[in-house]
């Protein structure tokens, strides 16, 4: 069986070498089961259309894509900020042999409810379930309050706390971050920051787009604890029934195509339950970004300039709490915690990866880091 982690948005010819390397047209004992979440009206059964009778997969009891499908205008719009493709704009799924492993839009709302994500629809008959779903506000709160490792130790909560009393807070809070929960620094920063520096807007706005994906595949809520949430662990099991039911039909080789947020998960389900093992990992370029060959003297004085905003902030705080009222004290204080909590957390996000499981190294070695790239 074969692996592709997908990224769902790249350049075209991204999509254009996924089609080309996984296309099973002509080739018998050999499927290819994709991810797409549509509604059953678009489904139709493998033998339906005829095309399974010609290639010799008629037994594969999955659903194959009957109907054109486009992506929404917020994610084309998305793709199109970056210089990008959206992956239904050219990636098509109707290929012959290609299946469709995945749960159904209506599965998948009735999976939400379950999981209380959405509330349930009047006259169902059953019960509302409490949403568990943090909003990004209060997500942000947890986050500042208790670190990316969510501790609730009183004497790590102390430490924390005791960080907003020096200059620079988020430096030590993102300190305390790296230490106790397992993040490292961001391989994109550098090059970031010489993309901004030569003007290289496009560059720079892929290269954040880059290291948004890596910081949302960070395990839980706030970055840290839990495992993979329960529908991309459902959508697995879905999955690799597909993958079974397809070498039941009596297929030799077997593609996945998938998020690669669902890939670790699918890896592991794999060796549970289909005993397979990891034999080869190669990386595919969804898109690339050259930097400029010489480093950008800004980037040395990212930190010298933070250091310097952040003690003459501080240092004008503890003067107008010495100077004002307390009412005008107090709103300084507060001014001031807003400010470098947002700091705080928006570095969070740029500045340290959280997800160790994208370096594990049972699944292979990252990129080289000479050119930025997604894969």
């Amino acid at each position: 069986m074969r692996v592709c982690a997908l990224v769902h948005y790249g350049e075209a010819a991204y999509y254009r070498g996924v089609a080309e390397d996984f296309s099973v047209d002509g080739r018998d004992g050999e499927a290819t089961l994709v991810e797409l979440i549509t509604s059953r009206v678009n489904l139709v059964e493998g033998g339906e259309d005829g095309a399974n009778e010609r290639d010799g997969r008629r037994d594969v009891k999955l659903f194959r894509l009957g109907a054109e499908l486009a992506p929404t205008p917020e994610a084309r719009a998305l793709a199109r900020a970056h210089g990008l493709e959206a992956q239904l704009d050219v990636l098509d799924a109707r290929q012959t042999g290609w299946f469709v492993a995945d749960v159904t839009r209506e599965e998948l709302i009735a999976l939400r409810e379950e999981a209380g994500e959405i509330p349930v629809a009047s006259g169902s008959g059953r019960s509302a379930s409490p949403t568990l779903t943090i909003p990004p506000a209060l997500e942000a709160l947890a986050v500042t309050a208790f670190g990316r490792a969510g501790a609730r130790d009183p004497a790590r909560l102390f430490t924390r706390l005791g960080c907003w009393l020096v200059p620079c807070p988020e430096a030590h809070l993102l300190l305390l971050d790296w230490v106790w929960a397992g993040g490292r620094p961001s391989e994109v920063l550098g090059a970031m920051i010489d993309c901004c520096a030569s003007g290289d807007l496009l560059g720079a706005r892929r290269l954040a787009f880059a290291q948004m994906i890596v910081s949302a595949q960070a395990r839980g809520p706030a970055g840290g604890g839990s495992d993979e949430p329960i529908l991309v662990a459902r959508r697995n099991d879905v999955a690799i029934d597909g993958v079974a039911k397809a070498f039941k039909a009596n297929v030799e080789r077997v593609n996945l195509l998938y998020g690669g947020l669902h890939v670790p998960g699918l890896i592991e389900c794999a060796r549970e339950r289909l005993n397979m093992e990891v034999v080869n990992v190669e990386w595919r370029d969804a898109w690339r970004v050259r930097p400029p060959a010489n480093a950008s003297p800004l980037r040395y004085a990212v930190v010298p300039l933070l250091l310097g905003v952040d003690g003459t902030d501080w240092a004008q705080s503890l003067h107008d709490v010495v100077v004002l009222s307390a009412g005008g004290g107090l709103l300084s204080t507060l001014l001031y915690i807003v400010r470098h909590a947002a700091l705080y957390y928006a570095l969070g996000k740029w500045l340290l990866e959280w997800n160790r499981q994208l370096f594990d190294a049972d699944l292979g070695p990252s990129p080289e880091s000479v050119d930025a790239r997604v894969s």
